[in-house]
């Protein structure tokens, strides 16, 4: 009865283990992936903003802002 229980219980610690080991992998892995979506969008963020940039420019140069 006793090695039952604690054959059971020494089970159940290395399926925790176990699990605890795969979840801090997962972790690493969703936050090394979640920066470099972070990279990317902010280089996109900057290419908007200097298309926009670029085209104000543009347009004053063309002489859109004579009156």
């Amino acid at each position: 009865m006793q090695t039952e229980a604690t054959g059971y219980l020494e089970r159940r610690i290395v399926a925790l283990e176990m699990r605890n080991a795969v979840d801090d992998v997962h972790r690493t892995n969703v936050a090394r992936r979640l920066s470099a979506i972070e990279d990317t969008l902010k280089w996109l963020v900057r290419l908007v903003i200097g298309a926009l940039l670029m085209a104000g420019v543009t347009y004053a140069v063309q002489g859109g802002l004579a009156i």
